[in-house]
Formats: C-alpha cells, sequence, structure tokens
C-alpha cells in the first residue's frame, strides 16, 4: 500500500495534465452541465463544468485545482510538508465512494503544508461533497478534510490524529501535530462547505467533517458548512485557530468538540441536529475535554465562545436520541457567553465533574445565555451547585419551551431561520473581557434580527441531498 501511494504522488502531476487512459480529465458526463441558478440558503442550482479531473495519493509540490473542471478526490490523499493546495472559487470537489485504493476517500494536509479554499464571495462558494447522484448521497460517503499544524497542543509533539489507518499512510507522510508555533498557518478555508463526510473506517475509526490537528491561529476558518457528517462536524484536538460564521447542520455525532488544549476563539456559529439521522450513542452540540484522562496537561483546553446557536430538535419525542446541548467535561475550562442552547433532551448543559464545576469561580464563564432542555424533572443545567458559581451568571433557562428566545424557524430541517423574530427578545449581551477578535452585537445567538441580512445567505445549503450535482 504504501509503495503504491509513493507512485502515485511521484505521477499526480503527470495524470492531471495528461489523457491517458487512467485520467479522466476531459470526460464528460452531461448531469453536470445543467442550466441552474443559484438560490438563498437552499438547494444548490448552479451549473458545473463537463470536464473533470482526478487527484489521489501525495501531493508533493503546490497545485490548483480550477473552476474549469470537477475534480474527484480517489482514496487517501496528503498534502505534503512545504506543499500548497489551491482550490480555485467556484469549484466543486467529489470524493469516490468507492477509491481505487485506500480505506477511503479524504484530505489529510500534513503539519508544514497548507490548504487554500478561498471561495472569495457567497456565490463562489467550494463544494466538497459525495460523488453519489442527488438523493442517494448518505453520511460517511467519504472521510473527511484533516488539517495538521505545530501550534501548542497539551500532548507531545509526535501525537498522531485520530481516526486514520496505519496502512493507509505513505512512508513519506506523518500525521503528527503539535509543537510551538501558536501562529502557525495551515491555509484558507472560506465560504466552504463539507457535506456526507466521516466515513467509519472500523476499530472506531472515524473522520470528522473538519480536523484541527494544532492549527494556528494564522489560518483563516470562516463561512464553512459541515453538514450530515457520520461522525462530529467540527473537532479541534489543540491548537488556537480561530472561527467565525461556523455552521454543523444534521451530524451523527457532536457538532463542534475541543480537547488537547485548544485555546481558540469562536464567534457567530449554529448547530442543528435533523431528526431521522442514525445518531451515534453520545450526540451532544458541544463536547469539550482538556483530556481524555481528564488530566491538568496544560495548556489547558479553553475555547472561548460567543453568539453560538445550538439546537436540537423542536418536539420532546422528536429529540429522544440527543444528550447535551453543552458537555463540558474532563477537567476542561470554557468561556461560553451570549449563546442560545434549545432542543436537547437530557440537559441544556451538563457541567460533568466537580473539577469542571469548581473553574466557574475563576477559568471558566457561563454568562448571558439562553439555556433550553426538554429534561424539566433532571433539571436543564446540571449540577445545580454550578448556577451558585461566581463566573456562572445573567442565564435565563427554560424546560416549557423549546424557542423562548423566539427565533423564526429555528427547527426546520429544508429551510432553517435561525434569526430573531418580531417582537425582539430584551436579553442582554456582555462582551466585558472578551479580545477584539469579537464583535459586540446587541443580541444573543449566532443571528440578529430575521430579514436584516444573513451571513449564511447563498453559500449554506439546507438540503444538499437535493442539490443536482
Amino acid at each position: 500500500m504504501k509503495t503504491k501511494f509513493s507512485l502515485l504522488a511521484m505521477s499526480v502531476a503527470v495524470l492531471l495534465t495528461s489523457c491517458s487512459k487512467e485520467d479522466p480529465i476531459e470526460e464528460n458526463d452531461p448531469t453536470l452541465n445543467a442550466e441552474f441558478a443559484m438560490l438563498s440558503v437552499g438547494v444548490d442550482n448552479r451549473s458545473w463544468p463537463a470536464a473533470t479531473g482526478t487527484v489521489s495519493g501525495v501531493i508533493s509540490s503546490d497545485m490548483t485545482l480550477t473552476d474549469d473542471r470537477v475534480w474527484f478526490i480517489d482514496g487517501p490523499t496528503f498534502v505534503a510538508d512545504g506543499a500548497t493546495l489551491t482550490v480555485e472559487a467556484n469549484t466543486l470537489v467529489k470524493w469516490r465512494t468507492q477509491p481505487t485504493s485506500g480505506s477511503a476517500s479524504y484530505l489529510l494536509v500534513e503539519r508544514g503544508g497548507r490548504l487554500v479554499a478561498d471561495g472569495g464571495a457567497p456565490n463562489t462558494s467550494i463544494v466538497f461533497t459525495s460523488d453519489q447522484s442527488a438523493g442517494n448521497r448518505s453520511a460517511g460517503d467519504w472521510g473527511g478534510i484533516i488539517l495538521l499544524g505545530d501550534a501548542p497542543t497539551n500532548k507531545s509533539n509526535n501525537e498522531e490524529i485520530e481516526g486514520i489507518l496505519a496502512e493507509d499512510i505513505p512512508s513519506e507522510i506523518s500525521i503528527s501535530y503539535g509543537g510551538n508555533n501558536s501562529g502557525h498557518d495551515g491555509g484558507i478555508l472560506r465560504y466552504v462547505r463539507i457535506e456526507y463526510a466521516g466515513r467509519d473506517l472500523g476499530a472506531g475509526n472515524e473522520i470528522n467533517g473538519l480536523t484541527l490537528g494544532g492549527v494556528g491561529n494564522g489560518t483563516t476558518l470562516e463561512n464553512i458548512q459541515v453538514s450530515f457528517g457520520k461522525d462530529d462536524g467540527f473537532e479541534f484536538f489543540g491548537g488556537t485557530v480561530n472561527a467565525k460564521n461556523l455552521i454543523a447542520f444534521g451530524n451523527a455525532d457532536d457538532d463542534f468538540d475541543f480537547d488537547f488544549g485548544y485555546r481558540g476563539h469562536i464567534q457567530f456559529a449554529v448547530a442543528q441536529k435533523v431528526p431521522g439521522v442514525d445518531f451515534s450513542s453520545d450526540p451532544n452540540g458541544i463536547e469539550c475535554d482538556n483530556d481524555g484522562n481528564g488530566s491538568g496537561d496544560t495548556p489547558v483546553t479553553r475555547p472561548v465562545l460567543s453568539n453560538v446557536t445550538i439546537l436540537g430538535m423542536g418536539t420532546g419525542s422528536a429529540a429522544t436520541p440527543t444528550l447535551n446541548g453543552n458537555r463540558w467535561r474532563r477537567n476542561t475550562s470554557f468561556v461560553f457567553r451570549n449563546s442560545i442552547i434549545a432542543g436537547y433532551d437530557d440537559r441544556g448543559v451538563l457541567f460533568d465533574g466537580t473539577a469542571v464545576v469548581n473553574k466557574l469561580d475563576n477559568a471558566s464563564e457561563f454568562m448571558h445565555n439562553l439555556v433550553h432542555s426538554y429534561a424539566s424533572a433532571g433539571g436543564v443545567v446540571l449540577p445545580s451547585s454550578a448556577t451558585s458559581k461566581a463566573n456562572y451568571s445573567n442565564n435565563t433557562i427554560s424546560s416549557t419551551d423549546s424557542n423562548f428566545m423566539n427565533l423564526t424557524a429555528p427547527y426546520s430541517i429544508t429551510s432553517p431561520d435561525y434569526g430573531l423574530a418580531s417582537p425582539l427578545p430584551a436579553f442582554g449581551t456582555s462582551f466585558t473581557g472578551l479580545s477584539g477578535f469579537f464583535t459586540p452585537v446587541d443580541y444573543k445567538g449566532a443571528f440578529g434580527a430575521s430579514g436584516s441580512g444573513r451571513w449564511d445567505d447563498n453559500w449554506a445549503s439546507y438540503q444538499p441531498n437535493s442539490n443536482p450535482y
């Protein structure tokens, strides 16, 4: 296997410019060439080129996936240290459900490599999706995207990213991450959709939609949607990368997962669970650990989050498979402000463990949030001792109304509207003490008043299985 990928690495540039039998670069597919127009946050009806190209193996020098063809990723694919893979705006990239070789189709960017996938604007977003036709796409059709860097974690710098099978890894590629470079630049992901990822490779090896291992704050993450993934939507293993305008929609496990000393900032993010998904045994909106053992290893995980909307389901019966809107556990710290949690079955928030609860006296904050869950008997926020801590303040809870914050259409599964409906709720916000990364706004959650402009317009899609590509 390793030898085969090495050969592919040497020939990949040739494959992309030649017309051999193995190169489908000029292949015509009339189903990809229909004339459509892009709609707002619905079906993506853009026209796509008829020409195609294929990428596989190791990308060892700079390469660009151009917008004049539809690209296919075939099997485990790696961007090597020192190389940059650029994806042009308005490009469709499909991932082979049945790869020619290897366990699954996925992209791993080695520590020192870069991925630049910059859609540039809403109407020229980049789409990473399954190679299956409309109506036939499923969670786990392909692996996902993995960015590795040398920003700090609380593990050794030889820690290997989870989810990758040893037999998939070429001899010249390392899947280790971490280091001392907080400013690590792993590239740009902006106006990007990642659909139907999360392939289970067996033996507990599952790849998230977007995995970030030791990624630094020189990396740009903005306007990214991960939808209908088989595992987590976004997972951050250490690192310092910041992000704005993230969407996790219809994923089977956690929507946002933080671990191994992640210390970044995120503002304006939304997560929604969708009925009918084949959920994991532990699906949360946010799950956050210092590490798997709950150690005190430093840097201690401490995501700083504001204007986040975490949604489960619109009825208690539909929400039964879900667990916690937030689960803070295993000795983690955190800051969670100006946000909305609703629609989860077990708890709105679980501060899991004495160490986590006690950090609300100093290192952690849970402030100015709106929290609902259907578990009125067990408590919306657990344990109740957390609510008396100094940095648990100005939160409003409800167990009776899953939309007491008055969002417009928060539980729609085809055209959700997470904006505030009129009359606007009179809930205050606070940005005191937050860094300049955060934009002060006068509303809780990811969106302001409905109809005032949506940052997900014209690039996000909540019906990806209907998209004709």
